[in-house]
């Protein structure tokens, strides 16, 4: 059977024909070229692709990888959507010279992994992508995981990764770069029950690898959010608090060196990385005992699994005044939060997710607060800089009234949450 893996080039570079830039790199050569025009309707609205499409071939016989180009532009809802990318059809017989093919293009090109169905690939941007209606899915078999409920959204980490990459002083990127690998590790935490083990372990790793590159500036940038709300209520207190300056000018400085180290990152490695998860995935990697079961039968099971687990969590992490057991508890809480909103099968309860969020608020707030006080750790011990031990002190204890309020609001908000939860999974699984 063929398979698609589509390349976007995100270059911004348009002067040079596409189709002999891959022909140098790759060093195929066109077997066909024509003008295409093709028109499609988007939620109601006709779209039109105008466009050059050459393919290429390898220079050896009886290979069916082919290389298709193509450059053009999309026009729809009276706005012109430039076209520049590169569909990758092979078979699951030459996945060794695939990867050979990945390695070459996304070293010599800056490239994100896309939708091949530009009709899909529309909907996704547009918000309005439902799965459930690809004719993969429609047996409703577990087969449908691997390319209905993960592809969609290795494609937007891909796209993420290549927003930040471009501006990574930009706070927002970060966050929501965070924000679609957490959703994404997510969906393959829940569904590695019918995974191959040992591939999808490697996988999880990975993308928490990539996770982890971030961390460390979400923390600064957490940091220096908190300085801000301080400088603001220090003028409307007419003077009266203290403004951390140093503490934000270092804070600042150490965001800057963090930037420049991840500016090393490199967006070709990411892509080369979700490239190869995506082709993983597409050659169906289920157990085989597990491939032709129901997929909403398991995703019930799933669930009630990861309820039950939720509910008796504080007896594994029951000391909600230790910050570290605490943080556990907000990752599986997380998670869960994911798999709610991500999962189109399941039921949908506003009085739990509005309960989870404000469970999940609380946990946030509390972590925030520890880290902020570590990171200002080092400025509480310069002994030279009595301003700055001043300000680091401020700083750390700046929300800790409101910190221990918070913990003591915690055993009432877990029980709120758990007997939303256990409501909602005996009505719904």
């Amino acid at each position: 059977m063929k398979k698609m893996l589509c390349l976007q080039d995100v270059s911004g570079v348009s002067e040079v024909d596409l189709a002999e830039r891959l022909r140098i790199i790759t060093g195929w050569k066109a077997c066909r070229t024509e003008e295409c025009e093709r028109r499609f309707e988007i939620d109601g609205e006709e779209a039109v692709l105008r466009c050059r499409e050459t393919e290429l071939q390898p220079p050896v016989k009886n290979s069916e990888l082919r290389l298709i180009a193509k450059e053009g532009i999309v026009i729809m809802a009276a706005k012109l959507l430039p076209l520049r990318e590169m569909t990758v059809v092979y078979t699951s017989k030459e996945l060794t010279k695939l990867s050979t093919v990945i390695e070459k293009l996304c070293c010599r090109m800056s490239l994100i992994i896309a939708e091949p169905d530009l009709k899909q690939r529309l909907a996704q941007e547009n918000g309005t992508y439902d799965f459930r209606k690809l004719p993969a899915y429609k047996n409703g078999s577990l087969q449908a995981m691997a390319v209905c409920h993960l592809p969609w959204q290795i494609y937007v980490v891909s796209k993420a990764w290549q927003q930040f990459l471009q501006q990574p002083e930009e706070k927002v990127f970060v966050r929501q770069l965070r924000v679609k690998l957490r959703r994404l590790r997510s969906t393959l935490s829940f569904f590695k029950p019918v995974l191959q083990k040992n591939s999808t372990v490697a996988w999880q790793n990975t993308l928490r690898q990539q996770g982890e590159i971030l961390s460390r500036l979400r923390e600064l940038d957490v940091a220096l959010m908190t300085c801000e709300k301080i400088k603001l209520q220090a003028a409307a207190s007419g003077g009266k608090l203290t403004v951390p300056t140093q503490v934000e000018e270092l804070l600042q400085k150490l965001r800057v060196e963090e930037t420049a180290c991840l500016q090393k990152a490199d967006l070709s490695i990411m892509t080369k990385t979700l490239a190869q998860f995506s082709i993983w995935l597409h050659e169906r990697p289920l157990a085989s005992n597990l491939a032709d079961k129901k997929i909403r039968k398991f995703i019930s099971r799933r669930l009630n699994e990861w309820s039950e687990k939720l509910e008796t969590i504080d007896r594994k992490y029951p000391d909600f005044h230790n910050m570290l057991e605490l943080h556990q508890i907000r990752i599986k809480i997380k998670r869960f939060r994911y798999a709610l909103q991500t999962l189109p099968e399941v039921p949908r309860d506003s009085n739990l997710l509005r309960r989870l969020k404000r469970l999940q608020d609380m946990l946030g707030f509390l972590h925030d607060d520890f880290i902020n006080a570590k990171l200002v750790q080092c400025f509480l011990e310069d002994a030279g800089n009595v301003q700055l031990r001043y300000e680091a002190g401020l700083f750390a204890g700046w929300e800790r009234a409101k910190a221990e309020a918070a913990v003591e609001m915690l055993p009432q908000l877990w029980e709120d949450f758990c007997g939303a939860l256990n409501a909602w999974r005996k009505a719904n699984l």
